[in-house]
């Protein structure tokens, strides 16, 4: 039997000798083939769980209520929970065998490290530790049981973060704890993974820190069929190889029902939870727009070895968090891998013709695992002297941000996704499957699953081409730290500016939003212009110093913002009903004077944000709405399902045709008076209202204006025509010089708008926030109908159950403390309390500030509420890292001085 050390010593004598005709796939396959004869039995075939076989049933139902497709964990749940609601007539369709791709080679556990990066996330985790836990209870074979897993870092950036994740990990109920450098070296001693200096502090290979993790592990193919056996006696059908060969829509483009291997089945709701395979059940006659799915199939590789005896530390998962690569055990095997974007293959139609009849398990890819093994003899040698008993390569669904997906196709309102589940099935299947069956049945969820709606994407994530190189760089991060600040290297500079080459020889620095590329900061030319990967900073970024002169721009001057990237519809309507559409739809009074800027949250029926939007009203019957960039698709579906004959309005996606710029500072009135000849005196600041609907700007007419700034500042906002942005901002610049007119970015608009206690949505508010809880709830006109209010008035009858806050650091050193951003938790007088949202230096307080939620479970009133959360005896701190700061809290924006002549009163703060 061969070893590892015998392969990796053969690929590395291989890749000296450049002109042999030998490539290392070659020489990896023949490895392969002497593998055989030694394969592991991994699929449990040998444990009681019966087959349900087409001739099981007595009858092949012909209409169904729900028709599930895949057998896997995600299909299997979903089932159980449309049972368990009340939904009678399900059919679950499996194209081979149920879980077939489930092993025990899989290591089965909760937590992973993108599992933090977001409390959405987190819940899932405690609601599948719920769910196995008693699936274990109905039958022992369920294979629940307590592990760990022990992250080690090679870096001090890292050794950072995985303080940060004990911190929330704590804050969040989960039990963990950083092991000290003795610990390190007897567990190393005692588990045999490796010699000594593997994991040795003093090392060649340096360990800054190791967290020990409480987990638990999972046998997905034992609880897959727990699962099957519990629906099934509900009257769940199940069949297995019965595969769909399409859906059929009809004109309306809803799915009318599906051919399968053993006839057509009607249904009322499809549900895709096919994994790698989603997205290929759509005919050829079908519109690509409507069957473009934002997933891709890749695989990834594991290698077991024969281990009896040698690793001896039980029920712990070891995995190095910089070099991505793990091993764990299972019986008297060691199973080891790692993920890298080089181990991931990328052809679509190669990937799913390999599954072929024998599901997601493919053959042996020795080639891929090259990169791999080459971490693994770094990190863990002693492995390389261990025979190989096979290596196994498993198929998965992979997106774009490396979230599921989840939710109806917004084409076709009745075809659901459960899939795209990067590698965390078992982690994410209980509870997505569990929200995904209430909405099927019109039951609002109550496990927040925002970021995870398919609704999320634009028609550009589902690009073929896109997606296949998008998808191996999440791949290659899915387990590997979580960075906040990461952007992503691959498939970049595809929405563009017009102005994107300017601001680029400007110094701009782009991140990626939405596939555009959206200025972070402006530097001196000392850094790429395109930041992405940047590793996570131990103290002061590099970029604080050059974000603190764009802001100082905004505060005292005047600076220019570029935000093309904002979402942008025009409603317009025939008569009135456009009206009564937005009045609906909207929870302020949007039937204002025209000229009038309306800043609306628009909720759901729960009363929480769909979408915090500007509403412009620029005629009798149009009106300009501009969200966040991520409600491109979401904004729109969410109006249009809700749009009727009698509204005669029409809604259209116009992101693309404006270029949009702001100019924001006290000096931008007079920098705009000397472009144009309109009087800028009816411009009344912070009002959010404009007279006169278009001005000219030089030679060009017709731009639209607002007096809206986002952040609080005075400023216009221009929504200008493509062809004519380039003329606009070379005039800006041109004047600007007289101001010292300065370009500013992203970076600085969030600091201007936290120090403000401004809102955003998809960090500080979400579809599950209400306004009552974000302090938003003035504006809110309850006076009329919307969407939601019923909801919103028996919630102010009692007491929201937390309040948004805005917190100062005390005693922070920018230069040496770690520094916040987002996520992290609070504690009031000790106790745990709460999480921050979003975080920035504050350059006119002169200290960091963070936005974040107090839990005030309990409380009868808003007021008994404010008092307990303003009690003048209450210590508040927020841990970074394991280390905590004292932090002042604030119900409102504190009073910040103005640089203007114009206005003496200054800055009126945030209710």
């Amino acid at each position: 039997m061969l070893s590892l050390h015998y392969l990796r010593a053969a690929n590395s004598k291989l890749m000296l000798m450049t002109k042999n005709a030998y490539s290392p796939r070659r020489c990896f396959r023949q490895f392969a083939s002497g593998l055989s004869v030694n394969e592991l039995n991994l699929s449990m075939s040998d444990l009681p769980f019966r087959s349900y076989e087409y001739e099981d049933l007595i009858e092949f139902p012909e209409k169904v209520d729900v028709l599930i497709c895949g057998g896997g964990l995600s299909g299997l749940c979903l089932a159980y929970h449309l049972s368990a609601i009340g939904k009678h007539k399900i059919l679950l369709l499996e194209r081979n065998r149920l879980s077939k791709c489930a092993t025990m080679l899989s290591t089965g556990l909760l937590l992973a490290n993108q599992t933090w990066r977001c409390h959405g996330m987190l819940d899932m985790v405690h609601f599948a530790d719920d769910f196995y836990n008693y699936l274990s209870k109905q039958q022992d074979i369920a294979g629940y049981s307590e592990w760990s897993r022990m992250l080690l870092a090679s870096t001090e950036a890292t050794a950072l973060q995985l303080k940060r994740i004990l911190s929330i990990a704590k804050a969040s109920n989960f039990n963990g704890r950083l092991l000290s450098p003795e610990e390190l070296k007897k567990l190393d001693k005692e588990c045999q993974i490796g010699e000594t200096k593997a994991i040795n502090i003093k090392s060649d290979i340096i360990c800054y820190a190791a967290l020990l993790l409480d987990d638990v592990r999972v046998n997905q193919y034992a609880s897959a069929h727990v699962l099957a056996s519990m629906i099934n006696r509900t009257g769940v059908d199940i069949v297995e190889n019965c595969a769909v060969r399409f859906v059929k829509l009809d004109n309306q483009c809803r799915v009318i029902g599906a051919e399968t291997d053993y006839g057509f089945v009607e249904c009322d709701a499809f549900v895709d939870a096919a994994g790698a395979f989603s997205g290929s059940f759509f005919g050829h006659d079908v519109d690509p727009a409507i069957k473009q799915f934002p997933l891709h199939p890749l695989f990834y590789n594991s290698v077991v070895l024969e281990a009896e005896g040698i690793y001896s530390f039980p029920s712990t998962v070891v995995h190095d968090v910089d070099l991505n690569v793990y091993v764990s055990h299972s019986g008297r095997y060691l199973v080891c891998g790692g993920f890298d974007k080089h181990a991931f293959k990328l052809d679509n139609e190669d990937s799913l013709l390999l599954y072929g009849a024998e599901g997601s398990q493919l053959p042996e890819q020795w080639d891929f695992f090259v990169h791999v093994l080459e971490k693994l003899a770094k990190r863990f040698p002693a492995l390389l002297n261990l025979p190989v008993a096979r290596q196994f390569v498993i198929g998965e669904a992979f997106t774009p941000d490396g979230l599921p997906v989840l939710g109806a196709l917004p084409s076709v309102p009745n075809y659901y996704c459960l899939t795209g589940m990067n590698g965390l099935v078992t982690t994410m299947a209980p509870g997505l499957s569990k929200v995904l069956a209430q909405r099927i049945c019109g039951i609002e969820p109550e496990l927040d699953v925002d970021k995870f709606d398919v609704s999320r994407f634009i028609l550009l994530h589902c690009n073929k081409h896109y997606i296949s190189q998008r998808a191996t760089e999440v791949a290659g991060s899915v387990f590997s730290n979580f960075n906040p600040l990461y952007e992503w290297s691959s498939v970049r500079r595809l929405r563009l500016s017009p102005l994107h080459e300017e601001l680029k020889e400007a110094g701009g620095v782009f991140g990626e939003v939405m596939g555009f590329e959206q200025v972070l900061y402006f530097s001196k030319g000392d850094v790429p212009w395109m930041k992405c990967g940047e590793s996570f900073p131990l103290g002061k970024p590099e970029w604080f110093d050059h974000v603190a002169v764009e802001y100082r721009a905004c505060r005292e001057k005047v600076a220019i913002m570029e935000m093309s990237y904002l979402s942008k519809f025009e409603v317009k309507g025939q008569d009135y009903g456009v009206i009564y559409f937005l009045q609906k739809m909207c929870s302020a009074n949007v039937d204002q004077p025209i000229g009038s800027a309306i800043f609306t949250g628009i909720q759901n029926y729960k009363g929480g944000y769909v979408a915090d939007c500007t509403l412009n009203r620029f005629g009798q019957y149009e009106f300009f709405i501009t969200a966040a960039p991520d409600q491109q698709t979401r904004l729109r579906i969410w109006m249009q399902r809700h749009l009727t004959a009698e509204d005669k309005t029409n809604i259209h996606d116009v992101t693309s045709k404006y270029t949009t710029l702001c100019i924001l500072g006290p000096a931008s009135r007079m920098l705009m008076q000397e472009l144009t000849d309109e009087p800028l005196s009816s411009f009344a600041s912070f009002s959010c209202r404009v007279r006169r609907l278009k001005i000219n700007i030089g030679c060009v007419s017709g731009i639209r204006a607002v007096s809206v700034t986002h952040c609080g500042e005075l400023g216009w906002t221009l929504h200008c025509p493509n062809e004519f942005a380039q003329y606009i901002f070379e005039q800006l610049r041109t004047y600007g010089q007289s101001y010292d007119v300065q370009l500013a970015g992203n970076y600085a608009f969030n600091s201007l708008r936290i120090e403000k206690f401004y809102v955003r949505w998809g960090v500080d508010i979400d579809w599950m926030t209400t306004p009552n809880e974000c302090g938003r709830s003035f504006r809110v006109d309850f006076n009329k109908d919307f969407i939601g209010k019923d909801a919103l008035l028996e919630e102010m009858q009692m007491c929201p159950r937390r309040l948004f806050v805005q917190l100062l650091f005390l005693g922070h050193d920018m230069r040496r403390d770690p520094w916040p951003f987002g996520n992290e938790p609070i504690y009031r007088n000790g106790y745990f309390c709460g999480f921050t949202t979003s975080t920035s230096y504050a350059f006119t307080i002169g200290c960091q500030v963070s936005l974040g939620y107090i839990n005030i479970d309990g409380m009868r009133t808003a007021d008994e509420a404010a008092d307990y959360v303003l009690d003048k005896y209450a210590i508040y701190e927020i841990e970074i890292a394991g280390k905590r700061f004292q932090v002042q809290l604030n119900l409102h924006s504190p009073d910040l001085p103005m640089v203007s002549s114009e206005h003496p009163h200054h800055y009126r703060p945030t209710q």
